[in-house]
């Protein structure tokens, strides 16, 4: 039922054209699943140096005494192996015959996933849990996928390129072991565009390193194989219509890594991969530098693909247009907008941790931060770096090791009226306050895929200390109601009527009901004011929702109403706090603590009640991580509203 209700809200989202596509989509795999699983012969040849990218192996090389990429080695030769907070068993990489056993294993349940002996078309990656269970469902598919995304390489990558001998046969032997358990197209990791797309750039890294006769005769026609492999089924299976979002960089990444692995067959696939890439940075990054995906990490995630694009055309002697540059410059100083002085970002929209240069085990909690480090290098502008990030593999690689930035971030207020934000960063009693407000779209076309039910949330940072935080993603194929429930407008910091939400999940990506918001006025000066208005109500309500948040003397006022509504309607304005804050309500107000004392109060609207949720208790929870769940505390406020507005302020407290 739940494959079939996926499918369902799959098709209320697409067009007739989409439809026609999908059929002929479908017509092709059919033709597909015919063919033999297996790998084809390397052709005359495929034993010959590999193409050379020394501007890449020099940023690899330099990477190599990076702390966390020593650490990651570490793990590596110690086979301490962990993608996604799960354990991987390191015996199935050591027993001869055994190799599937570790790329088709399923940390959750235990079991494994189809591989060789299924067509990768038969292959259901929806059906599954989040917890081990007798009815033989696997766990979420992202966490089979992580490991065969072939990231252990990077590290390798590293060390090899500075001339670690022992690395140069354990990477070699990770793509054997690889391709020896997943021959195409057969199994788990032969369905999705991304992680064909993201392996590819794995295989890149090797090459880069290892130099073009650095490998052995045969490990090199190996990956020309798999680069040809991925390549056909990259070009043959496009994400288009309402799944053209960032699958769609990826597979214009992929198809760009393999022509530049495969000069004499790939100059079509380098073609159609530069095509893809500079088309979809203007659509993907707004004018204002907005992710259209409504999701900061997703931002920083296709913006490191469009950088690592730019970086292997340049080196290649073939630049990509000049106006990847451009949006990508645009991107990171909106991601500087949205970040604090310690380098976090909001967890707003879906985040799957993905990443396109990692050191596993690399869960980085600073990653927006990391990638507008290597935008600033890439395009030569200092300006553009955060104020703090970990130093990573992806600094050597974009040569902004060792950098800084030249002057605190600018304070003041940021509008962002075509993605839809408001930032802004402000003194008030002596402190930092860093608060978001989102008055944009849903998400990016017809399914906004990985945006979340959060038309008029704020996010609230004080003294570098999150304080108003966002629910997170938690699961994607596998999280089911949890997934909806976090996804939907009660779990964020905004208004809600009677319990409902603005936009309706209807499928772990798409939606039955959407409600796009939009910046309606705004006050600039010292005491700014942003409003903004979306009518995801309207329908059920007869109520449009507006909300203006307001710089004050003692911090912020936030004054809600309910435009047209045809009675005082029951509402309740909800507020999801950091985990570890200290809550307690006095007088009336709710007293927000953290380690060095008191941060601000909450002063509800007269006449509302005031609940405090603690403990995972419904509604009080959030994912900080994928997979992972922890209670977190809410203050809830309720009562009944119409056209006349309720004003919450939130008053920042001095530091003592």
């Amino acid at each position: 039922m739940a494959r079939l209700g996926w499918y369902l809200a799959r098709l209320r989202a697409m067009s007739p054209a989409e439809i026609g596509h999908r059929l002929a989509e479908a017509g092709r795999k059919r033709r597909w699943r015919r063919r033999p699983v297996g790998w084809d012969a390397a052709p005359p040849g495929a034993e010959g140096p590999l193409p050379g990218f020394p501007d890449l192996r020099a940023g690899l090389a330099a990477a190599a005494d990076v702390p966390a990429v020593r650490e990651s080695l570490e793990r590596v030769r110690q086979r301490r192996l962990r993608f996604l907070g799960r354990d991987w068993p390191p015996a199935f990489l050591e027993v001869p015959g055994e190799a599937s056993g570790f790329w088709l294993h399923d940390p959750v349940t235990g079991g494994r996933w189809p591989g060789a002996e299924a067509s990768s078309f038969r292959v259901d990656v929806r059906s599954t849990s989040d917890a081990p269970g007798p009815d033989g469902t696997l766990g979420d598919v992202k966490y089979v996928w992580e490991p065969s995304r072939l990231q252990l390489l990077h590290p390798l990558a590293a060390a090899l390129a500075a001339g670690e001998a022992w690395a140069g046969p354990a990477a070699a032997g990770l793509l054997r072991s690889w391709a020896e358990a997943n021959p195409p197209y057969g199994g788990v990791h032969w369905v999705s565009g991304i992680e064909l797309a993201m392996r590819l750039v794995s295989v890149a890294l090797l090459a880069a390193a290892a130099g073009p006769e650095g490998l052995e005769p045969a490990d090199r026609a190996l990956v020309r194989q798999v680069a040809a492999a991925h390549a056909h089924h990259l070009a043959a299976f496009p994400s288009l219509h309402s799944s053209a979002n960032n699958h769609r960089v990826a597979e214009g990444l992929g198809l760009l890594v393999a022509g530049l692995l495969l000069p004499e067959r790939g100059a079509s696939w380098e073609g159609e991969g530069r095509a893809i890439l500079e088309a979809e940075a203007e659509r993907q990054i707004l004018p204002d530098g907005v992710g259209a995906e409504q999701s900061p990490t997703y931002q920083a995630f296709t913006m490191e693909m469009l950088a690592l694009a730019a970086l292997l055309a340049r080196g290649a002697g073939r630049p990509l247009a000049a106006g990847i540059g451009d949006r990508l410059a645009r991107g990171a100083a909106f991601l500087l907008a949205l970040m604090d002085e310690a380098g976090h970002v909001p967890a707003i929209g879906d985040d799957d941790e993905g990443r396109v240069l990692a050191q596993p085990p690399d869960r980085e909690p600073r990653y927006v931060a990391s990638v507008t480090a290597a935008v600033a290098g890439l395009t030569g502008r200092p300006d553009l770096l955060p104020p703090d990030r970990d130093l990573h593999l992806r600094d050597a690689v974009f040569g902004t090791r060792g950098a800084r930035r030249p002057a605190a971030l600018p304070e003041g207020l940021r509008v962002f009226p075509e993605g839809g934000y408001s930032a802004a960063r402000e003194r008030v009693a002596g402190r930092s306050v860093h608060v978001v407000l989102d008055h944009g779209p849903l998400g990016y076309l017809a399914l906004a895929a990985h945006g979340h039910a959060d038309a008029l949330a704020l996010w609230l940072g004080i003294d570098g200390q999150p304080v108003l935080i966002d629910a997170g993603t938690y699961l994607y194929h596998s999280g089911r109601a949890r997934r909806t429930a976090l996804r939907e407008s009660p779990a964020h910091n905004t208004l809600s009527i009677a319990g409902a939400s603005q936009s309706v999940a209807s499928a772990g990506f798409s939606w039955s009901s959407r409600a796009d918001a939009a910046l309606t006025a705004q006050e600039p000066g010292r005491f700014w004011s942003v409003t903004g208005a979306h009518a995801g109500y309207a329908r059920r309500f007869g109520a449009r929702h507006v909300r203006r948040l307001s710089r004050t003397p003692e911090g912020l006022a936030i004054a809600d109403r309910l435009e047209g509504a045809p009675r005082p309607l029951p509402v309740e304005v909800r507020f999801l706090l950091h985990p570890d804050l200290a809550v307690a309500q006095r007088d009336g107000e709710v007293m927000v603590a953290g380690a060095d004392g008191p941060l601000c109060r909450f002063v509800p609207p007269s006449g509302f009640g005031t609940a405090l949720l603690r403990n995972g208790e419904p509604g009080a929870v959030h994912s900080a991580r994928f997979g992972h769940l922890a209670p977190a505390q809410a203050v809830v406020l309720t009562g009944r509203l119409a056209a006349e507005p309720a004003l919450t302020r939130i008053v920042v407290l001095p530091d003592r």
